[in-house]
């Protein structure tokens, strides 16, 4: 029977994290650890699927695949959509064996490489090919549809378009690719893990994604502007507006009363929360802004500026720590990661620190000298955080 395998590294989020969802330029970097996914093919009429991490599980050809167990939704979400999008149908039945070195929970995108790598095994065994950005927003679709997790296109794209090595740009609009920028000789940007667990479909990173979107269907009706995405808005831009435009909060159900739905499918208002709608939309606009300046500031960098633009570029990501924090997004353990970092500043190899990915825990994203990461390991140790750092 035949078989295929399929392999596809996770991501480490530089700038743009939760922006991608407000058609943000984000930066994202591929990991060295990979997920790999290898289906065969059986004459046995069942779906088998085995990690290493889980309890195997076998479900029936035609189970949907929301009434199967969490884990197991992403690899067969994949299987049901693909099959779908493509009319394709195994002659028997499928084993799914997983084994992934991405670190699950941790904000470094463990479900995307799963999603990327289990479609591109689809594709080798089905013999069907995909085009362009068709892959990403698939799996994309996997995690939306079937697991229920209300992430945007990035971490996708970044799986199965990232360059080893480099950053690559985003424009999320949904899936505009740039050219992958290398960081400068000498300078490293690792995932430092904080130990605290996030996940995308937990309410503090819902929350963000409505305020988001309902603070962009009030700047619309305010100011007449129709916006298909809020980055199109510049920080200037969004600064003039007055509090009556656009006000620090609203509940939902008042939002619901004065100003109808959110043009988001996603988004799902609770009538009793208290959403921070300016902070929401302002986090989006800035982090676009700051991804275009550090996309600037690392093509022209010289021997002359390098000093300066290292410097500006871990301001950046000391400004996008603060809007995670202003949108409900941060914690305590992450907060001092980054404190940390600062602390030891560019005198001893720090340029800059930020939460990435999701937020709310995960992974700290530290832009450094490569002869510096002793010393992060050091400073782990101290604040008793994990020492082992994701490349």
């Amino acid at each position: 029977m035949a078989k295929a395998t399929g392999e596809a590294p996770g991501r480490l989020d530089f700038l743009g994290g939760v922006a991608d969802y407000s058609g943000s330029l984000v930066l994202e970097m591929p990991l060295r650890l990979t997920t790999r996914v290898t289906i065969t093919e059986t004459k046995v009429l069942e779906l088998v699927f085995r990690s290493p991490d889980q309890q195997e599980c076998t479900l029936a050809l035609g189970t949907d695949p929301r009434d199967a167990p969490k884990w197991v939704r992403y690899p067969y979400g994949c299987l049901w959509l693909f099959s779908a999008a493509h009319r394709w149908q195994p002659r028997g039945g499928l084993i799914f064996e997983i084994a992934s070195k991405v670190p699950p929970s941790m904000g470094v995108s463990s479900s995307a490489a799963l999603e990327v790598a289990t479609l591109r095994a689809l594709e080798k065994l089905s013999g069907k090919k995909f085009a362009g950005t068709e892959l990403a927003q698939l799996a994309q679709r996997a995690e939306n549809e079937i697991v229920g997790a209300p992430c945007g296109l990035m971490d996708q794209l970044a799986s199965a378009h990232g360059v080893r090595g480099s950053l690559l740009p985003i424009l999320c609009r949904p899936d505009q690719l740039g050219e992958p920028v290398k960081l400068p000789p000498g300078v490293i940007a690792v995932g430092w893990p904080s130990g605290v667990t996030h996940a995308v479909s937990a309410s503090p990173y819902a929350t963000a994604r409505a305020g988001a979107f309902m603070g962009k269907k009030i700047i619309e009706a305010g100011t007449g502007r129709k916006l298909k995405h809020v980055t199109e808005l510049m920080p200037s831009e969004l600064r003039s507006l007055s509090r009556e435009d656009l006000p620090e909060h609203v509940t939902g159900r008042v939002f619901q009363q004065r100003w109808g739905g959110v043009d988001d499918p996603l988004s799902k208002i609770e009538l009793r929360r208290r959403y921070a709608v300016r902070a929401a939309v302002s986090f989006p606009v800035e982090e676009n802004f700051r991804g275009m300046r550090a996309v600037e500031l690392l093509r022209g960098m010289t021997a002359a500026n390098r000093a300066e633009s290292l410097t500006a570029l871990g301001e950046l990501l000391g400004q996008s720590h603060a809007g995670y924090s202003s949108i409900g997004l941060g914690s305590p353990e992450t907060d001092a990661m980054v404190e940390g970092v600062r602390a030891l500043g560019p005198s001893k190899g720090f340029y800059g620190a930020r939460v990435s990915g999701g937020g709310s825990g995960g992974t700290v994203v530290v832009l450094l000298k490569s002869s510096a990461l002793p010393r992060l390991k050091a400073l782990a140790v101290h604040l008793g955080r994990p020492t082992t750092l994701i490349r």
